[in-house]
């Protein structure tokens, strides 16, 4: 026989439900996060009342009927690392031979063959946590993920993370 079972944690105990839609939600997606992720999106849902399927469901809703134009708009991202003197001399030369003005220039030439061909996938520890869809809604994020270009098991999550992410940004 086996031990007393865990209680269920309900996130959305007390609150209210997802409007229904037009046909049930029977089509599941999965998403895989590790066990930290899983604490910090667990958190979030039970600070927001919401569940774990419905927090997944509407931000992956979201970002695929999200217009065009939203998407298209440039973000700047400033990496930092550490070099010798003498490395960044090379750098610097490297550009030059490159013919780029700057050492931004040449690390984003470097960087932008491998970002379009490169696949994300990894062998991380994940829990497998599913959200919900209508056949509708299902459609719509499947073939939004599909030119996304990143496997739907990581998309859902990473989008999961990084409005978590900005909820922080706001608090603080």
């Amino acid at each position: 026989m086996s031990g007393p079972k865990k209680r269920a944690i309900r996130p959305n105990l007390g609150s209210s439900l997802r409007p229904r839609s037009k046909t049930p939600r029977k089509h599941a997606l999965v998403t895989g996060v590790t066990r930290e992720e899983y604490q910090q999106i667990l958190q979030y849902c039970l600070n927001n009342k919401i569940s774990v399927s419905q927090f997944l469901a509407e931000l992956v809703l979201e970002d695929a009927t999200k217009p065009k134009s939203d998407r298209k708009e440039k973000v700047v991202i400033k990496a930092e690392f550490e070099l010798t003197p003498e490395q960044q001399e090379k750098l610097e030369l490297l550009a030059k031979l490159h013919k780029k003005g700057t050492i931004s220039e040449l690390i984003h030439e470097l960087l932008m063959p491998n970002l379009d061909l490169e696949r994300l996938h990894g062998s991380l520890e994940t829990t497998t946590l599913r959200y919900y869809l209508s056949k509708e809604e299902h459609e719509i994020v499947t073939k939004h993920i599909a030119s996304k270009g990143i496997s739907a098991r990581k998309y859902a999550a990473m989008l999961a993370l990084k409005a978590i992410s900005q909820e922080r940004k706001k608090l603080k």
